[in-house]
């Protein structure tokens, strides 16, 4: 059977998923893409499946249910400009935080990023290193949008995402964990260059695209780190920035645990 119809329910289901505020009360994201959703782990739940009618042979996931829909139905639902043919609709993940926050390694906590492209770069960046979590404030952009999800490349599925977090209260409990804090931030009083961690587990702060860290969070933090350029850029973009950031102390936890 084939859906035809705008007023389907699958169809004003996934049409719903578009809003944040129905993917945070029902549990569910949209991942699409053939790529991306062959990707999904076998341990995430996979709703359902939709595919177009003229690329119905892509529904290879065998772990769902599977609906086909007129080719300029599926463009409606599609929340790209050329669509694939292809989307999954799955449960999100529910993640221990103090069972995550036990582990040794390194955090990323975004606070008040708001750009889906630079969260989804952050995401795939952070799990590229082997992240431990990830620490979304509550004006952050939503992880589980469709454009952070394409962007994440598939990392979203590897790495533990934690939104609306306070991150005052946040950073004060890493402090009580002994986990490091370290704030990216122009008048940053240690260069990151000379940065050596000097524990097991350090928390990256990244702020908001124009506005950065917020003073109350750059009040408590451990350590304030700025990245010296010597081009006339006065600043770089946050996901870049993090991704020179996650190198650096990566490659420091490295190279102390060799030493210890």
């Amino acid at each position: 059977m084939i859906i035809t119809g705008k007023h389907n329910d699958i169809i004003k289901h996934v049409l719903a998923l578009r809003q944040k505020k129905n993917r945070d009360e029902q549990g569910l994201f949209i991942v699409e893409g053939q790529k991306q959703v062959a990707e999904i782990p076998k341990d995430w739940n996979i709703k359902f499946v939709i595919s177009s009618e003229n690329h119905s042979t892509l529904q290879s996931v065998n772990r769902s249910t599977n609906y086909i829909v007129r080719e300029q139905l599926f463009k409606k639902i599609s929340g790209t400009e050329t669509p694939q043919g292809i989307l999954a609709v799955v449960e999100k993940k529910k993640y221990d935080i103090e069972k995550v926050l036990r582990q040794k390694g390194i955090f990323v906590i975004c606070d008040n990023l708001q750009d889906p492209g630079n969260i989804g770069t952050i995401i795939r960046t952070a799990e590229a290193f082997s992240c431990k979590g990830i620490f979304l404030s509550k004006n952050s952009a939503d992880a589980y949008s469709d454009k952070v999800v394409r962007s994440t490349m598939g990392a979203i599925f590897n790495i533990p995402v934690f939104q609306e977090c306070d991150i005052v209260s946040l950073v004060k409990i890493l402090k009580e964990k002994n986990i490091r804090t370290c704030a990216l931030a122009l008048d940053g009083s240690r260069n990151l260059s000379k940065y050596k961690v000097g524990t097991d587990s350090v928390a990256i702060i990244v702020g908001n695209e124009a506005k950065g860290i917020s003073p109350e969070v750059l009040n408590i933090v451990d350590d304030k780190i700025k990245i010296e350029m010597t081009g006339k850029a006065e600043s770089l973009n946050a996901a870049i920035a993090a991704g020179i950031t996650l190198y650096k102390v990566f490659c420091c936890l490295t190279v102390e645990r060799m030493n210890d």
